[in-house]
């Protein structure tokens, strides 16, 4: 019934709008209409609800404004302010002022700001506001010279009367805000124009609110300005300098505290930075798939994150005015309360802070920390640390939270150097960002102990989670983490998911610190009163009441782990709580979803560690490194985190499937052999399974883990592992989704590795390769003409196979695999497809390629390797393909061309195509050098006099390669050097002309250390 009612009376506003429409246009048809009824009909037009009006013909509203522009002189005062009030009402409605329109109203609105008197001036600054923000100028500065110039008609209302504040200030400011808020044409303002609105406002907000003032106003007015110099900073319309930043700082500091009690005005101070010459290196975070770091983001990036609701902030303040918006800074609700217009200064006052932050360089904010950060002490200090405690409102509770989390992840390179040093006269500068972080964590873990909302306790946690990442634990004294986490935890069974997702985000972040000190691993083992809010359909799991007591090294050390199932283990003070809390939540399925995942991320965090340290063994069970008990753990970790795994295979959930194939993937060798026979058979059979999952990403997941898992030794060695696996592969490399594919043909490159390596090993259980094979080549070849990221392991694949192959007529067709290999070699613009082309082709050309490949092999091989080693731009790319050369056993016919390609390519790599390149042009000298002595060794003395016609002009300068390469190689790489020099002596013996001993020996000589040359020897040869 209220949804009619509303309904109807839209319909009612919309009919009336347009009837007065076209009654206000036949009486201003001509100029001597009757100004009474124009009058009147347009204070009917401003009292209808413009919320309610959904202008259809807009012609006619254009052509009224048209024919009032020409009708209504400038000193009509009171037809001059119902016009402008229709005008700022209609634009408000979306109306589009174009062309000839949108000239002659521009024009209209300066005259009656020039003629009008003061009873129209409110409502026609409000016209020139709105038309300012929706206004397509041909050319913004001359209608800027206008208003700000040395004469300009907005000049004077910029200014307070008497130093009172009032709406026709408001309105003035707020044309400014409007002339940057239009983004046609913000960008081409003039800089002259930008600084005098610059100016403007930092001479506003000097002015120090007082007895006389209105407040209403005074607030509204520096919420206006504090919005003009965000827009400026975050549009780029002024160059951030170091001047800016203390000035935009300075009012930050002002303001941050307005209003609240103990915090008296105080003026915008100019702030100037400390000294901080701190040497900024990059902050190593050890990393891992599923971890979530916080990465260096381009100030676009950053602006959006910082200002989440930026856009519908700028919607909201510069949309639907209507007949009430000179009160148009608040909502309705706010319109008299001033608590409320108070906290939209501390509001806009943050907003400003994060624009800046989002827009200059961590170092450059950085030094204005003891200043709008953290002082270092604990006292009424105007910083961000205080505001969080200080602040009444939660919505500027959260965006202080959020500016401060952007700060601490930009300011990691700098934090890492704190240092608690023993105090003295005069403290350091690593002391003095040691007090910072101290005061940060106090600061914190206060605030945690009292935040109710779940919003900011979001946004709170988040925060931790960035102290945490950026503060060295290593270097500081014991304690600071321990009360932080210690009002973490008690979130950890929040009633909000996001809240306990932030928290597990806090756990995260202490995981990854690095190092880890014995506090955080004690802090990790803890056990700590969590009791779980109860829940419908709850597992045996779910029931576990975790008592307040610490870890006991010994008994743990002597527990019988391995006799311990799961109602066991869930009394074994080995697992701590946050551990045991996690595995509750993901085998929960009335968790919510991002709960489950991140706790999915939480213990996939853990198992990384075990992965990469044993040190992590003790954060997860408490227990010492290298010791038997830890591979016990390490089973009943695994025992415990596969259960709910197999449960969440059949998940409903992709994003949690996806997660646990994932968190599956990353056991290791030493957890892997803890699992049972039944463990293993199941979480191959869930892996497997998944495969054929309905979601794309879990289809990729479990492929990307089966990749991983094929590495283990055990199932290397499981040839029906390996016969399952490649049947498994090839059913994923035919799926239609992209991602699918790449993992598949990841994995099945890796699956073909894993094949070469049982070929050196006799003792592994003997694969039928004729069946197999065979499947995995016409797959591979495939493979290789998909995708460029499906060519790279493709093309791996390929080379495996062709090595393994012990017979060609396995393979049937060989000539496709060869061809497919050669052409993702030259072709492409995907440089690793080229280089693990490259070196798959070295793979296959290493063992028997006359026996495997077609007879024409030579003739297309090494005239493609010769010249992707002379002329590829990519130089990983060219020394693959020297690589390939050097693999050859030999070459035939080629030898005198490949000598003639290996010199070019020496000469070929001073030219380098691009910087990037530089890091590895000696990787590819190097291996120039040792192929050039493995062709040396193959030459025959009947190639002799070929090969010379070729090189005999360059012998000085590969000389000069050589000597080199002696100088650097160590000892036991010197083995292709010795052979060739060994092989060209005994050419010398054989030759039969006295030339080709010559030149025997003068090649001979490029391999000898000590020898020099002698250019009439040289010359003699010729």
């Amino acid at each position: 019934m209220a949804s009619v009612h509303a309904n109807g009376s839209i319909e009612r506003a919309n009919i009336k709008f347009v009837n007065l429409i076209e009654r206000t246009l036949s009486l201003t048809h001509t100029k001597l209409s009757d100004k009474k009824l124009i009058n009147s009909c347009l204070y009917d037009l401003n009292d209808i609800d413009y919320r309610r009006i959904n202008i259809t013909n807009n012609d006619a509203v254009l052509l009224l404004i048209n024919q009032l522009c020409a009708i209504v002189p400038p000193t009509e005062t009171l037809l001059v302010k119902n016009t402008c009030q229709f005008l700022a009402n209609v634009i408000q409605n979306d109306l589009i002022l174009q062309g000839r329109t949108f000239a002659t109203c521009g024009r209209w609105i300066l005259d009656a700001l020039r003629f009008s008197q003061q009873l129209a001036w409110s409502s026609i600054l409000l016209a020139l506001r709105n038309f300012l923000i929706i206004g397509d100028f041909d050319n913004i500065n001359q209608y800027l010279q206008s208003l700000l110039g040395d004469k300009g008609l907005l000049n004077k209302y910029l200014r307070p009367q008497d130093d009172e504040w009032t709406e026709l200030n408001l309105q003035a400011i707020c044309c400014l805000e409007g002339i940057l808020t239009n983004k046609k044409s913000n960008t081409s303002i003039s800089k002259e124009y930008i600084h005098i609105i610059k100016d403007v406002v930092l001479n506003t907000v000097s002015f120090l609110p007082c007895s006389n003032h209105n407040t209403q106003y005074y607030s509204k007015i520096i919420c206006s300005c504090l919005r003009i110099l965000r827009t400026i900073i975050i549009d780029k319309l002024m160059s951030v300098s170091s001047d800016l930043i203390g000035e935009i700082l300075g009012i930050v500091q002002a303001f941050l505290f307005y209003e609240i009690k103990d915090y008296v005005p105080i003026q915008p101070q100019h702030l100037c930075p400390a000294a901080m010459n701190l040497p900024e290196r990059p902050h190593v975070v050890p990393k891992c798939k599923n971890q979530k770091v916080s990465k260096s983001k381009s100030k676009k990036q950053t602006t959006k994150k910082s200002i989440p609701d930026e856009k519908h902030n700028v919607a909201t303040e510069n949309k639907k005015i209507y007949k009430y918006s000179s009160e148009s800074e608040v909502s309705d609700t706010e319109t008299n309360d001033s608590v409320l217009a108070e906290s939209k200064v501390r509001l806009e006052t943050v907003r400003l802070l994060q624009g800046l932050i989002g827009n200059t360089q961590a170092r450059e904010i950085f030094g204005y920390w003891p200043q709008i950060v953290a002082t270092g002490s604990r006292n009424d200090a105007r910083v961000l640390a205080r505001s969080i405690l200080k602040e009444p409102n939660t919505k500027v509770r959260q965006h202080v939270l959020s500016a401060l989390t952007e700060l601490l992840i930009g300011a990691r390179p700098f934090l890492i150097h704190a240092e608690d040093v023993q105090p003295t006269s005069f403290i350091t500068f690593f002391g003095t960002v040691y007090l910072m972080v101290k005061e940060l964590h106090f600061t914190l873990s206060l605030a945690l102990s009292i935040e109710k909302n779940a919003a900011v306790l979001t946004h709170l946690l988040k925060c931790v989670a960035a102290l945490i990442q950026g503060t060295p634990y290593a270097k500081l004294k014991s304690g600071l983490a321990t009360k932080l986490i210690r009002n973490c935890r008690s979130h950890i069974q929040h009633k909000d998911p996001t809240v306990k997702v932030a928290t597990f985000l806090v756990f995260e972040a202490l995981v990854w610190n690095d190092p880890i000190t014995p506090e955080i691993k004690e802090i990790l083992a803890k056990q700590s009163t969590i009791n779980p809010e109860p829940e419908a359909n709850t597992s045996s799991i779910n029931d576990i009441t975790i008592q307040e007591e610490e870890v006991d090294i010994e008994d743990l050390k002597n527990s019988k782990i391995e006799s311990i199932n799961q109602d066991k283990f869930s009394k074994d003070k080995s697992i701590s709580s946050l551990l045991r809390v996690c595995l509750n939540n993901i085998s929960n399925k009335t968790t919510s979803t991002p709960v489950q995942l991140q706790s999915l991320k939480l213990v996939d965090s853990e198992t990384q560690i075990i992965l990469h340290s044993c040190r992590a063994l003790e954060i997860i069970a408490g227990c010492l490194e290298n010791t038997d008990s830890s591979h016990n753990n390490c089973s009943l970790f695994w025992n415990i985190v596969f259960e709910p795994m197999t449960s969440l295979a059949q998940h409903e959930q992709t994003i949690l499937r996806e997660a646990a194939c994932d968190c599956l993937g990353t056991i290791g060798p030493n957890m892997f052999t803890q699992l049972t026979r039944q463990q293993t058979v199941l979480l191959i059979t869930i892996l497997m399974g998944s495969v054929r999952d309905e979601e794309s990403a879990v289809r990729a997941a479990s492929l990307r883990a089966l990749g991983m898992l094929i590495t283990l030794p055990p199932l290397e060695e499981d040839a029906g592992f390996l016969m399952d696996l490649a049947d498994i592969v090839c059913f994923g490399l035919e799926d239609q989704n992209l991602g699918v594919r790449i993992k598949a043909t990841w994995a099945l490159a890796n699956l073909c590795d894993c094949l070469a390596r049982r070929k050196c090993n006799e003792d592994t259980e003997p694969i039928p390769l004729e069946i197999l094979l065979l499947k995995l080549y016409q797959t591979s070849v495939i493979a290789a003409k998909d995708s460029d990221k499906v060519k790279c392991n493709a093309v791996r694949a390929l080379g495996s196979i062709l090595y393994i192959c012990p017979d060609r007529e396995i393979l049937k067709d060989t000539s496709s695999g060869l061809d497919a290999l050669i052409t993702c070699a030259v072709l492409g613009n995907d440089m690793k497809v080229r280089w693990n082309a490259c070196r798959a082709l070295g793979l296959v050309l290493s063992h028997n390629p006359d026996n495997i490949l077609p007879s024409s092999w030579q003739e297309q091989v090494f005239p493609a390797l010769c010249n992707l080693v002379c002329h590829s731009p990519n130089f990983k790319v060219r020394t693959n393909a020297a690589w390939a050369l050097y693999s050859c056993k030999s070459y035939g016919k080629y030898t005198p061309t490949l000598w003639k390609s290996i010199v070019l390519a020496f000469e070929n790599c001073q030219h380098v195509p691009s910087y990037v390149e530089y890091s590895h042009r000696d990787t590819l000298v190097q291996q120039l050098c040792l192929t050039l002595s493995h062709l040396a060794a193959d030459t025959k003395v009947s190639e002799l006099q070929n090969v010379w016609t070729e090189i005999g002009d360059h012998i000085e300068n590969i000389s000069n390669y050589i000597k080199k390469f002696q100088e650097n190689i160590l000892p036991e790489k010197v083995g292709n050097l010795i052979e060739a020099k060994a092989h060209l002596e005994k050419c010398v013996k054989s030759a039969k002309s006295s030339q080709e001993q010559r030149i025997a020996t003068t090649l001979a000589n490029l391999f000898d250390r000590t020898s020099h040359y002698d250019n009439l020897d040289i010359l003699s040869i010729m």
